[in-house]
């Protein structure tokens, strides 16, 4: 991305979000050119597209005015207000998905180097040959068997009896938070999130119109005392948590809360869906929900995506044998099946322990990282939500009075992507100032050094 685009989605994402209200006046060439670290020619054609884009106005000898809303028979019916916040939710994803940025630490994914050598260069000896059946068919809606009892193999050494009949794949674990809420939520209805939480979720939660309210996260899980008292106040419907690895703090519930939260659950009839993309990375730390619940009150879901490759949507659902029948049969209506393809891939990968030698090496390398990472960081005077984080993410706390938003933009124009903590919010009135960041990308001297001199500047 050139320096005039990033510019420009980066002021159009001000507006879409209300950062920068209708009416306000932008910086001067002069001034934004000194902000952006450009040249003022590259201020002029950035304002230019913002201006043919309607978003902005260009009022002659005053400057550039963020545009007041055009009458309604000028424009397009407004979109509902629901789809708009959900959008508004997933901004953070939608820049992921452009790579230009040269330093990624706020991306969701490890960099190329981490993932090479998860996936074979070339398939040998017509591995589809080795499947039984008719390969270009649908196949079942519950997922690529041979892939279902691989999964149950793993959950019974981990001591959770399951059954192949409670397992359903889907595209990725974002699929299968998809299929839970549009089969047991309807508009209106209560949910309890982590706060700082996943904030897909969120999004897929507005446009659902789920009201979400969000319970606070500690390093040992949720506020106990909080989670009691919405569950009693609001009688929500689910409770959508990650009991180990969390999006974005690498936290996991130690097993008093963890046994806590069940008992919780119990007494106010709450489904709890726990979302556990890195469940097969060795050694991290934590109690799965579903170990001690054995999927009575528990819905586990959790995703190859993360750790082998995004591009396959491998992930699965383990729930009661009534509920994985209930999640099969939207599946059907909705997608018909997932990809046979890749599932067949995924389990051939597994079964040659391909996938086994990978999740080693990964486990070695973010211990590596995550003790670099913390070391560099304390000696800035800095520290991070919960020391002992697993899975990619730990989550890098600024201090009181920090403007993440500038230094995220800052960061933007000098090539570096960061993660601000206020999309991992649903409260933003009472959280703290945080970055979210990607241990597996953290080994760039250009982040650092950029960081050292943001925490030089908060201090005068």
């Amino acid at each position: 991305m050139n320096k005039v685009n990033k510019i420009v989605e980066l002021l159009a994402a001000d507006i879409a979000t209300g950062v920068l209200a209708p009416g306000h006046r932008l910086a001067s060439i002069r001034r934004a050119a000194e902000d952006f670290a450009v040249s003022k020619n590259t201020i002029v054609e950035a304002y230019d597209r913002l201006t043919s884009r309607g978003v902005v106005r260009a009022v002659h000898g005053s400057g550039f005015y963020v545009a007041e809303q055009a009458a309604q028979g000028d424009r397009p019916p407004a979109q509902p207000a629901h789809m708009t916040e959900a959008f508004d939710q997933v901004s953070l994803l939608n820049a992921q998905l452009n790579q230009d940025l040269q330093v990624r630490i706020g991306d969701g994914r490890p960099p190329l180097s981490w993932m090479q050598d998860a996936l074979p260069q070339k398939f040998s000896g017509n591995i589809l040959q080795r499947f039984e059946g008719d390969q270009t068919a649908y196949g079942s809606a519950w997922g690529n068997l041979p892939l279902r009892e691989i999964i149950v193999q793993k959950y019974r050494r981990a001591g959770m009896q399951i059954t192949a009949d409670q397992v359903v794949t889907t595209f990725g674990a974002n699929h299968a938070l998809d299929l839970i809420i549009r089969r047991y939520l309807e508009p209106g209805d209560t949910v309890l999130v982590d706060e700082p939480g996943y904030y897909p979720l969120f999004a897929k939660l507005k446009l659902a119109r789920i009201t979400c309210i969000g319970v606070t996260r500690t390093p040992s899980g949720p506020d106990l005392d909080q989670l009691r008292t919405l569950a009693r106040l609001y009688r929500p419907k689910v409770f959508f948590t990650q009991s180990r690895c969390q999006n974005p703090t690498g936290s996991a519930m130690d097993l008093p809360t963890a046994h806590a939260v069940l008992q919780i659950a119990m007494l106010h009839g709450l489904r709890i869906v726990d979302n556990d993309p890195f469940v097969d990375l060795p050694d991290q730390p934590g109690t799965p929900l579903a170990l001690m619940d054995q999927f009575d009150t528990v819905i586990a879901i959790s995703s190859y995506s993360k750790l082998l490759s995004a591009s396959f949507r491998v992930g699965y659902v383990i729930a009661t044998p009534q509920i994985a029948r209930e999640v099969a049969e939207l599946k059907l209506i909705t997608v018909v099946n997932s990809s046979r393809f890749s599932e067949m891939l995924t389990s051939e990968m597994v079964t040659n322990r391909r996938y086994q030698r990978h999740l080693k090496k990964t486990a070695q390398r973010l211990r590596e990282r995550r003790d670099d990472f913390r070391a560099r960081i304390e000696a800035m005077g800095l520290s991070v939500f919960d020391p002992d984080s697993g899975g990619y993410y730990t989550f890098l706390q600024l201090p009181p009075g920090a403007d993440e938003t500038r230094i995220a933009r800052n960061a933007l124009s000098k090539g570096i992507f960061l993660a601000p903590g206020k999309f991992f919010h649903v409260n933003q009135e009472s959280r703290l100032p945080a970055f979210r960041i990607n241990l597996t990308r953290s080994d760039d001297a250009r982040f650092y050094s950029f960081l050292r001199k943001e925490v030089a500047s908060l201090g005068r």
